[in-house]
């Protein structure tokens, strides 16, 4: 699916989470490599830079604080970014929107990144950190879908993680069958094991959520997100509602579920299959759940593509900071190699590089799984716009409306253009 810009002003919207450094000034590239000297005198306020994350209540905080200073010669002092999400995104767009220059990298999430980046409060970064030996060991279609805007780059991504799809192995067995990859296959075994309140396949679809899903099969059928006259895209939500009338193999009463009661919903040996990201690792182990006997990730199914939605964080440079060169040191730091090992081992989550995830020796949590996805499906960024939850919600509004035989196929298809027209960017 294609981005497409918007020529209107952008309005940064409160964003509530479901999912960069600029030329230095001067001629001196910012460089992960800083030579001893330039490690004296940390008292220095230009060797010290202030960063707001969450990241900084992980208990690997500050040897990976140590890290950056050892590698750069610059102290990360911290500003906590608010737990919840909406005093989150109120913060950090008052603070760059006044052009307060008080923090100088933030770490924000993929909505973010499309709106404060759109709105040009983000330092580019292509020329200094985000340079073509670096980013090549990024994913390219994700560059291209969520962290590039005209040309430039705005974001170091700090990790990985793929809308994946997930069987019950245990159902699978006593189906009979294999793990579905095809379209058919896919239909076959939910209709295999769907009875007594079980169901075949299970999903997220409140309003706010159902979007990773309908983004997800209009991938697999080759749809647009932004085309609702797309033959293919009007095949993808087609199949959705038969999947509930015709097929009879999903719940409708999954229009009020998000992401904890559908993956307790698994868990529980409620649903064959499902599409989830590859965080929910940590919490099928808890629940000792998780492995290729029981709830496992597999390829993503090709019902005409297999393309797959990737996820991540992302640090970016405030365009006031007025601490650019030391916080150009950071994000080189961060962007290479070393830096996004540094960061998976304090966050526990996987590095954004491929080159990393593709490193035998390197063990991460769920990373067999997503080299195989890396490998064999194109990983995309999921399509965003700069008022990215109220675009979600009023094409998930429409989407429900449409499973509920509220309205028709061709409604739906013309309420979610004038939806598009109005938020999306043309």
């Amino acid at each position: 699916m294609g981005k497409r810009k918007s020529a209107a002003a952008v309005q940064i919207a409160l964003v509530v989470l479901t999912g960069a450094l600029a030329a230095c000034s001067g001629n001196n590239r910012p460089s992960a490599n800083v030579p001893s000297e330039d490690k004296a005198g940390l008292s220095d306020p230009n060797r010290t830079i202030t960063i707001m994350t969450q990241d900084s209540a992980q208990a690997g905080w500050p040897a990976f604080r140590n890290k950056v200073r050892d590698a750069t010669g610059v102290t990360l002092n911290v500003v906590a970014t608010p737990s919840n999400p909406d005093d989150m995104v109120a913060k950090m767009t008052t603070l760059l929107s006044s052009g307060d220059n008080s923090v100088d990298i933030m770490h924000i999430n993929d909505e973010l990144i499309t709106a404060f980046s759109r709105a040009g409060y983000l330092e580019p970064l292509e020329k200094e950190i985000m340079t073509p030996d670096v980013v090549k060991n990024y994913s390219q279609q994700y560059v291209k879908d969520m962290i590039m805007f005209k040309g430039s780059i705005f974001s170091v991504p700090s990790y990985l993680e793929v809308l994946a799809f997930w069987v019950n192995h245990e159902m699978l067995k006593q189906a009979g069958v294999d793990v579905p990859r095809t379209k058919d296959e896919f239909l076959a075994f939910a209709k295999a094991v769907t009875k007594n309140g079980v169901f075949g396949y299970g999903g997220a679809w409140e309003k706010s959520y159902v979007f990773n899903e309908i983004g997800t099969f209009v991938n697999l059928f080759g749809g647009d997100y932004y085309d609702w006259s797309n033959p293919k895209t009007q095949e993808a939500l087609r199949f959705m509602h038969d999947l509930v009338h015709k097929e009879k193999v999903t719940p409708i009463s999954q229009l009020a579920d998000i992401y904890d009661p559908m993956l307790q919903k698994f868990i529980d040996g409620k649903y064959g299959m499902l599409f989830m990201y590859t965080g929910a690792i940590p919490t099928l182990q808890r629940a000792g759940k998780y492995g290729p006997d029981k709830l496992d990730i597999v390829p993503m199914p090709n019902f005409g593509t297999n393309d797959a939605f990737m996820a991540s964080w992302h640090y970016v440079l405030n365009k006031s900071s007025g601490k650019k060169e030391a916080a150009g040191k950071v994000l080189a730091y961060l962007a290479s190699k070393e830096g996004q090992l540094a960061n998976s081992e304090m966050s526990g989550r996987l590095a954004a590089r491929l080159d990393v995830i593709d490193d035998p020796g390197y063990k991460g949590l769920g990373v067999e799984k997503v080299r195989d996805y890396i490998k064999h499906s194109n990983l995309r960024g999921r399509p965003m716009v700069p008022q990215s939850m109220e675009y979600i919600n009023g094409i998930g509004a429409i989407f429900q409306k449409y499973v509920s035989d509220e309205i028709t196929l061709d409604e739906a298809v013309i309420k979610a253009k004038k939806e598009t027209a109005r938020l999306a960017a043309q």
